[in-house]
Formats: C-alpha cells, sequence, structure tokens
C-alpha cells in the first residue's frame, strides 16, 4: 500500500514537471500530390486558438482565407510563392479576417487585386515578404493593426500600401515603382528607415485627420508629390531626405500641420516645402534647406533658397 502511494506521488510530480512546448511546424509542399498540398486544406485542420506555424515550399496557387485565428505564423522556404488562382476575381492573395498575430514571412506574393489584406480588426505581422505585381493595393489595411519589417512592394499598377482606419509601424521598407507608393486616411502611420521611389503619382498621400511620423527615410524620384498632407493631417518628419520628385516635396492642404527636426528637402519640381491650402503651417523649418512659400522667422529666412 504504501509502495503503490509512493508510485502515485511520483507520476504526479513528473507530469506537473514536464514542461509545455508549442506545437511542430507542419510542412507545406506546395504542387506536391495530396490535399495536404493546399495551405487552405490545411487551415481547416489546425486548432484556430494556436500556436500554429507552417512552413511553406514551392509556388503555391491559391487565394488563402486566414478567419478567427489567433498565433498563426507562414514562414516560407527560400523561393516559395504565393500568388492568384482567382484571375482577379477573389480581393486578395492572402485575407486575413478577425485574427490575432498573424504573421507572413519570407514569400514572394504576386499577382491579384491585392497581396495580403488586414481586415475586420485583426493584428497582422509582414517580415521581409516581397510583393509584385498587384492590380489595386501591395497591402491593404482596413480597421486593423499591422506591422511590416524588411518588406519590399513593388510594381504594382495603383497603390503600395494602403491604410484605412488602421495604425501601421513600418520598418526598413522599401516601396518602389507603384502608382501611389502609400495612401493612408484616418489612420496612425509611423515609418522608420523607409525607401519610397520612383513611384508613378505621390510618393505618400495622408488625409482626413491621419498622423504620420516620417523618420530616417527616404522619398525621391517620385513623380507627383514626394508627400501630399491633404486636409486636417498632422505629419512630424525627422531627418528625412525628400528630393527629385517631379512636383512639390511635401504640400500641405487645407489645416494640415507639418513639424520638421532635421533631413533635407531639396531639387524638387516645384517647390520643396509649401503651404499651399488654406490655414496649412510647417513648423520649425528654420534649419531646412531647400524652397518654400511656408512662413519662415526672419532671421532664418537667408537659409532659405
Amino acid at each position: 500500500m504504501k509502495r503503490t502511494a509512493l508510485v502515485t506521488l511520483f507520476l504526479m510530480v513528473v507530469c506537473f514537471a514536464v514542461p509545455s512546448f508549442a506545437a511542430p511546424a507542419l510542412v507545406v509542399i506546395c504542387n506536391a500530390p495530396g490535399p495536404l498540398s493546399k495551405i487552405n486544406n490545411v487551415l481547416k485542420l489546425l486548432n484556430p486558438a494556436g500556436p500554429n506555424t507552417l512552413v511553406i515550399s514551392g509556388t503555391c496557387k491559391e487565394n488563402i482565407v486566414i478567419q478567427g485565428f489567433d498565433r498563426l505564423t507562414l514562414v516560407a522556404k527560400p523561393g516559395a510563392v504565393l500568388t492568384d488562382a482567382s484571375g482577379g476575381q477573389q480581393w486578395a492573395v492572402v485575407l486575413i479576417l478577425d485574427s490575432r498575430r498573424v504573421s507572413i514571412q519570407g514569400f514572394t506574393i504576386s499577382g491579384g487585386n491585392v497581396g495580403v489584406s488586414c481586415d475586420d480588426y485583426s493584428l497582422c505581422r509582414l517580415r521581409g515578404n516581397t510583393f509584385d505585381g498587384t492590380a489595386q493595393r501591395g497591402v491593404d489595411v482596413n480597421n486593423s493593426e499591422l506591422t511590416l519589417s524588411g518588406d519590399v512592394i513593388q510594381n504594382g499598377s495603383y497603390i503600395g500600401l494602403y491604410v484605412n482606419a488602421s495604425n501601421v509601424q513600418a520598418s526598413n521598407v522599401t516601396i518602389q515603382a507603384n502608382s501611389n507608393g502609400i495612401s493612408a486616411a484616418g489612420s496612425t502611420v509611423t515609418l522608420t528607415g523607409v525607401s519610397i521611389h520612383n513611384n508613378t503619382s505621390d510618393g505618400v498621400f495622408v488625409n482626413s485627420s491621419a498622423k504620420l511620423q516620417l523618420i530616417d527615410s527616404n522619398v525621391s524620384f517620385n513623380s507627383g508629390n514626394g508627400i501630399t498632407v491633404a486636409d486636417l493631417t498632422d505629419v512630424s518628419m525627422v531627418n528625412d531626405t525628400v528630393t527629385g520628385n517631379g512636383q512639390f516635396g511635401v504640400w500641405f492642404g487645407d489645416e494640415s500641420v507639418g513639424f520638421f527636426v532635421g533631413g533635407s528637402y531639396r531639387a524638387n519640381g516645384y517647390l520643396d516645402i509649401s503651404c499651399g491650402g488654406q490655414y496649412s503651417l510647417a513648423k520649425n523649418i528654420a534649419g531646412i534647406y531647400g524652397t518654400t512659400d511656408c512662413p519662415v522667422p526672419q532671421a532664418a529666412s537667408s537659409r532659405v533658397r
């Protein structure tokens, strides 16, 4: 009887001492034989509460829908591609709805109307992806939160990054050769170390009470304005370079405000910094080298040309 009690106690101690491990990663090989070569099919087998990790290789031609998931990570093996299978009939190559902590890492995502759409109060994380050749938007964010790190958004027919009523943070991202680089409305957008260049319209367009912070970034050689700050919008710019844009470097619309700390604004097609809207204001531009029609303190006016 005593021995049985000791064995029972030992088993209880072992059970409580064993650490819990995250579920192992599942491997998806697109275009391989069998139903588990499709990401959508594998998602149906998972517990949406997570955590779940899919390691994906090959060319995955499907429109992926992630809805109601938490702690889901899609990781690309080298050369993995996600591409539209609908001929533009579906909204996105990857559509994320009502999900938290969904991470997409290392893919080339091509074609379709939108590369990744983060929507319906989701929390999405993108890292090291290349978005190429979308018809509408490379990355689309609506009523959600998104972080980007090391991504490239390029060759889109319309907008590289579209943000509506959302919170976005991006670092070390390149947005190039789209129509508009970034368009944001009613959102908070923080960009650090971002390069926005060679887009065929504006590099950045923000409006509708958006708040933009641009830090250590480069906005150059866009065919329209480098940065358009439309009505009722606040912008702070810290150590940025805005140069070679076809029209204005930075243009402020009605009742919009910009605050500048350092940086270089020069060689844009029209004025480098313009307060063209009614009641628009650019603060702290005394040390900015470039042309402007914004009010400049008299003592510093000789530094503006």
